[in-house]
């Protein structure tokens, strides 16, 4: 009783560990290749069509002269008649020489004789030099060229590698060519594009790589590997991170656009909540301008700073509203101002005592006075403060750009403007003030440069001329 259960046991055994057992590796093998053969090809080429041609035709040897078969000394001298249709031809056979006379005497030889002398003794077919001098008869001498000489015709074969040309002619079965799959199936020649093949290889757990020391199972000149369980490992990794990556991108520009808006209610905020205390300024303003007669000279002095605080002040909240009603990152910042630089310059000045501004010529200009304003200030401002006297501003006007050029008569131990943005420059309080009109001017579509020695900051501003 005890044996007869045991016999019944043993086969009931085999069947689950056979069915718990991976699949054989010839397995997964075969089964790549019957997916193969039901996927689509981008060429087919007949097997016969290729048997049809003369073996010499499809080896790469049969383009390089044939040193083996005849003496150098014959095919130099084969050489040079060829070239020059005259000298001795001792040594050549009936053959070379019939051929040779052929080309020079433009005589013509029938399509049989190159089925008995298809490759030339010099590399190359017969029919291929032949051609050279009677093109007309392309057509009849066709099948008698060499593969490498019509790369085109049966599918592109021709353009294959030494190697697999020479695996072909041997009989092989598999070629792999530029990532292109080649694989002979019921008598034609399939050509595999790798978006096609390298699916079918992933499925089937394999890798098709050539021939090396390393080879499970050998396809004629490729070797037949197990994908390597960590490859697959590999793969999910970089696809995970790939996909955490996106998410941490898109969190960052959603959190940047957050950012943004509460920066941007903020200044709103802001803008609306200074209007009253603004207009409040403004009315104090002139209340104390109709009695400005009435008050003391001292207190006449502070009324002259007191209004023009008020007006740059009422400056900013207009240009603030401006900017935040503007369409879109290029939106203007500001309504252009009609004003005569002369005017403007003037008014200018006044606030620098020293100031030396030279005008090239007065022009009306419709400029964004405000943040003009604030960048021209904020330069001169950083040359009294880090430069040396005189500080000069010449203005000039050149193919519809503005150029204000503020120049002092100081060093900075920094030739580049980012240099000056570091905070490790010796000039690291200048940072904050050019950031603001580099950032400004860009807003403009002008430009910011700065030249050392002497030290002068230049702004280009695109403006419109008035009449």
């Amino acid at each position: 009783m005890g044996r007869l259960c045991v016999r019944l046991l043993a086969p009931i055994t085999g069947l689950l560990l056979g069915a718990c057992s991976p699949v054989p590796f010839s397995q997964s093998v075969a089964d790549f290749t019957a997916s193969l053969n039901q996927a689509p090809a981008a060429t087919q080429v007949p097997l016969a069509a290729l048997q049809q041609l003369d073996p010499q035709l499809l080896r790469p040897g049969s383009l390089y002269p044939q040193f083996s078969e005849t003496p150098l000394p014959i095919l130099s001298t084969l050489y040079h008649y060829q070239q020059q249709c005259a000298g001795p031809t001792a040594g050549l056979t009936d053959a070379m020489r019939q051929f040779a006379q052929a080309l020079c005497q433009h005589t013509e030889l029938p399509s049989n004789w190159f089925q008995s002398h298809p490759i030339s003794p010099l590399g190359g077919s017969t029919a291929w030099y032949y051609l050279q001098r009677h093109p007309q008869d392309s057509a009849a001498l066709e099948p008698f060229l060499h593969l490498r000489e019509r790369p085109r015709a049966f599918g592109g074969i021709g353009q294959l590698s030494d190697d697999n040309l020479e695996a072909l002619a041997t009989g092989q079965r598999w070629l792999l060519q530029n990532g292109s799959l080649w694989h002979q199936h019921q008598r034609q020649w399939r050509r595999y594009a790798p978006e096609v093949w390298q699916p079918l290889a992933r499925q089937a757990g394999m890798t098709l790589q050539a021939a090396s020391q390393q080879c499970k199972i050998s396809l004629g000149t490729l070797c037949a590997n197990p994908e390597e369980p960590y490859a697959i490992g590999w793969r999910s990794l970089l696809g995970v991170t790939g996909i955490i990556a996106l998410l941490s991108l898109l969190w960052l520009v959603w959190q940047r656009r957050k950012m943004q808006q509460r920066q941007r209610f903020i200044v709103q905020m802001l803008t609306h909540e200074l209007r009253t205390p603004i207009a409040q300024l403004g009315n104090v303003v002139e209340h104390f301008r109709r009695d400005f007669d009435n008050l003391p000279p001292q207190a006449q002095e502070g009324f002259g700073a007191l209004a023009d605080s008020v007006q740059r002040m009422r400056q900013m909240a207009q240009a603030s509203q401006h900017y935040l009603s503007a369409e879109g990152p290029r939106g203007r910042l500001e309504t252009p101002s009609i004003v005569w630089l002369s005017d403007w310059l003037t008014h200018l000045a006044e606030a620098y005592p020293g100031l030396m501004f030279c005008l090239e010529s007065d022009k009306q200009l419709a400029l964004p006075l405000y943040w003009t304003h604030l960048c021209l200030s904020n330069l001169i401002e950083n040359a009294y403060r880090h430069g040396r006297a005189p500080v000069r501003l010449t203005v000039g006007w050149h193919l519809g750009m503005l150029r204000l050029l503020v120049t002092d008569s100081g060093m900075l131990n920094a030739n580049t403007l980012p240099q000056l943005l570091s905070q490790h420059s010796p000039q690291a309080g200048m940072g904050l003030g050019l950031s603001i009109v580099m950032r400004v001017i860009k807003r403009l579509n002008g430009r910011l440069t700065f030249t050392p020695a002497p030290t002068t900051f230049t702004l280009e501003l695109p403006c419109d001329e008035t009449d």
